[in-house]
């Protein structure tokens, strides 16, 4: 059985110097997307508490979590050439 994998994917832009982070590549897309899951429920736990205590902090850790969540879906994708 041919088991799907990730692809490097970049993120998290760090003004001019680049992406900061990046997916690994060869992960299992399984494992990735329980990762992806885990992420956006902690993001959205996160938004709901930075509302209720207006905390900005709160609330830029959840919108770096999206976009880990998203470089981690992307790097699951399979591309349209295969």
């Amino acid at each position: 059985m041919n088991v799907s994998k990730t692809r490097e994917v970049s993120f998290l832009t760090w003004g001019t110097h680049g992406h900061l982070f990046t997916v690994r590549p060869g992960v299992s897309v399984d494992t990735a997307l329980d990762c992806t899951t885990s992420m956006l429920d902690t993001a959205h736990e996160l938004m709901l508490a930075a509302e209720e205590i207006d905390c900005a902090a709160a609330r830029v850790a959840a919108t770096w979590l999206i976009e880990m969540a998203g470089a981690a879906l992307e790097a699951g994708r399979i591309s349209p050439s295969k």
